[in-house]
Parts: C-alpha cells; sequence; structure tokens
C-alpha cells in the first residue's frame, strides 16, 4: 500500500496546531509501521517555502502528485485539490470550518477559493476524519454529510515533552515573580477566541486580589494593560514550562475544533476554567471548570480562576485525562482508515 500525506504547512514553517497534527501524525505512522513490520510505503508532500510557487491553489496543480493507493489531505485548505487529480482513494482531515461560521476570517480572494470549493471536494472524498465530535456535527449539520463517512480521531499530545515541571525553576526561566499568581491565556486575537471576556475576567480578579497578573502568549498582538505579561510567539520546546509556570489556564474560546493548549495545558498539571462551547468539553471532560458563555459569564469565570490560584497541587485530573490523547493513538486510529479504504 502507498500512502502520501498532503500537507499544507509549508517546508520550514514554523510550529502551528496544523503543523504539530502533521508532522506528529507523520512521525508516529512510520513508528508504528516500522515497528510492526508492516507493508505500507508513507510519503508526505509539504508546499513550497516560496510565495508563489507555494501558494495552496498552485500547490493544488503543480505540487501534489496523486500516483498513490491513497491520498490524504491533512488539512481542510488542502481538499479543493482532488478536484485537479484523479486520485485512487482519497479522505481528508477537517480540523473546523470556522471560516463558515465567521466569514470575516477569510483574508484573501485565494482563501474565498478554497472554501468555496470545499464542499465539492468533500463529496468526492471517500472518507473524512474530523478532529472532534463537534466538528463531525458541524459537517452534517453545515454540508449534509452522510454520518457513515466521517470517522472522528482526536488529536494527542506528546506527554514526555508536556508534564508537570518544577514551577519555581519554570518562572525563573521566564523572569517570572514568586510572590505573584499568574493566568495563563494562549491565544490569537480573533473574535471567537473572546479575548474581551478573558481581559474582563482578569481585570474582576484583580478586584479581589491585588497580586495576579497575566500572561499572554500565542501568535497575536500585545494586550495593553497593568499587570499583563505579553509573551509572544514561544518555541514548543518551552510551553510545558510556561504552562508549568502559570497558576491557571484560562480559554475563553467560543470557537474550537478541537483546542490543543487546553489539553497539553491539562498534561502539564495546570488547573483548567475554560468555556463550555464547541469541541472543548470534549478534550476537558471532568478534569476542569467549564463556563457557559452567558450574560453572567465573566462572573463565573472569575469565581473559578479565583478557586484555582490558590492551588498547591497539581491538577491530576488533568494530567490522566490528558493520558487518553496520544499521537500513536491518532495515528493507529488513522492507520486503520487507510486499510479499510484499500480494501474495500
Amino acid at each position: 500500500m502507498r500512502v502520501v500525506h498532503w500537507n499544507i504547512s509549508k517546508e520550514n514553517a514554523p510550529i502551528s496546531g496544523i503543523k504539530k497534527y502533521e508532522d506528529k501524525l507523520f512521525e508516529n505512522l512510520n513508528n508504528i509501521i516500522k515497528k510492526e513490520n508492516i507493508d505500507i510505503s508513507l510519503d508526505r508532500i509539504m508546499r513550497a517555502n516560496s510565495k508563489i510557487v507555494g501558494s495552496t491553489i498552485v500547490s493544488w496543480i503543480l505540487k501534489y502528485s496523486s500516483r498513490y493507493d491513497i491520498v490524504h489531505g491533512t488539512c481542510n485548505p488542502v481538499a479543493p485539490a482532488i478536484l485537479f487529480k484523479k486520485v485512487k482513494k482519497f479522505c481528508v482531515t477537517i480540523h473546523d470550518l470556522g471560516c463558515v461560521i465567521y466569514p470575516n476570517k477569510i483574508n484573501d480572494f485565494t482563501e474565498k477559493i478554497q472554501w468555496l470549493l470545499l464542499p465539492k471536494a468533500l463529496r468526492k472524498a471517500d472518507i473524512i476524519i474530523a478532529i472532534s465530535k463537534f466538528t463531525k456535527s458541524e459537517l452534517i449539520n453545515i454540508y449534509n454529510i452522510d454520518d457513515n463517512k466521517i470517522k472522528v480521531i482526536y488529536l494527542g499530545v506528546n506527554t514526555e515533552l508536556y508534564k508537570p515541571l518544577d514551577r519555581s525553576k519554570c518562572r525563573q526561566y521566564f523572569g517570572l515573580k514568586e510572590d505573584k499568581k499568574y493566568i495563563l491565556y494562549v491565544a490569537s486575537n480573533l473574535y471567537h477566541k473572546r479575548l474581551d471576556i478573558a481581559k474582563a475576567v482578569f481585570e474582576q480578579v484583580k478586584k479581589c486580589r491585588d497580586d495576579v497578573m497575566l500572561i499572554k502568549a500565542g501568535y497575536s498582538k500585545k494586550l495593553s494593560g497593568k499587570g499583563i505579561v505579553n509573551m509572544g510567539w514561544i518555541k514548543e520546546k518551552d510551553m510545558p514550562k510556561l504552562y508549568s509556570a502559570a497558576d491557571v489556564y484560562l480559554h475563553t474560546s467560543e470557537y474550537e475544533g478541537f483546542g490543543l493548549p487546553v489539553l497539553e495545558a491539562m498534561a502539564c498539571g495546570l488547573p483548567i476554567v475554560a468555556s463550555n462551547k464547541a469541541a472543548i468539553p470534549e478534550v476537558v471532560g471532568s478534569a476542569g471548570y467549564l463556563v457557559n458563555l452567558d450574560d453572567n459569564c465573566v462572573d463565573e469565570f472569575t469565581e473559578k480562576v479565583l478557586k484555582c490560584l490558590d492551588r498547591e497541587k497539581l491538577n491530576k485530573k488533568g494530567v490522566e485525562r490528558a493520558r487518553e490523547f496520544s499521537w500513536e493513538r491518532t495515528a493507529k486510529e488513522t492507520l486503520k482508515v487507510y486499510t479499510e479504504l484499500y480494501l474495500n
């Protein structure tokens, strides 16, 4: 069996949620194939680094090869390539339908073309992998995809990297103060992340105690305000240190196809206070506080955050819950999809 991954990531792209999925899936599949001596050859095709040659639409036509038994498009924007290629079997991973729900997220004409062609591409796919039950439900409700055509395969976390670390040492690493309490928020400034709620929660928490600071990390603009530490983009090797340095992880997003930062924070033993929207409850389970995004949500978020700030013990439930999500499991379940496609 010859399998190829059509990746949306560019060859030298920095780590992101999508790239992490593409890298970890490829790595773990190869490990299983080698360990179990399975007769499968696995290749991957990434976009070129060039702005023009590496553009999504040009890649559909010129970059992605279809001379394989199974082609796996590992992200939504890759799916329309199937309209320009003749493939034997095609599966595609859909991470979310954010640009359908929030059309203002679409930044340019080429991105608009991708989303216009996506429904036709999904109809041609042999099987669709959704990264959560929530994303599966959206595929059914928005595009009327047959339930039997969609397989839910969760993302994973590397618990050898993401694990509880010494808080004092981690604070020293980032130059954080020992006598302060830190709320960690890892997200962009996109509307659906609801930074407005996060900032309102922080302001309310500060009224209750004056030793609290907010750490904002991730690809996004800086957040201004007293007591706010803007970390910006953090290398993945340092993210476990950042999670371990904080006292509570706050996640106010109203829309997530999965929510990797939540899972990674849990794996590091950080208490979780998150919204109960989209796929977030699937990840958190009973290992954190989930808050309704209603008119009183700022008060409830604040109450839960204050409870977590005085924690002395690790969030053991979170650590145990995170162990249920592994990249090896993601790869094994994906391998089953390939086998079924190949034999049918």
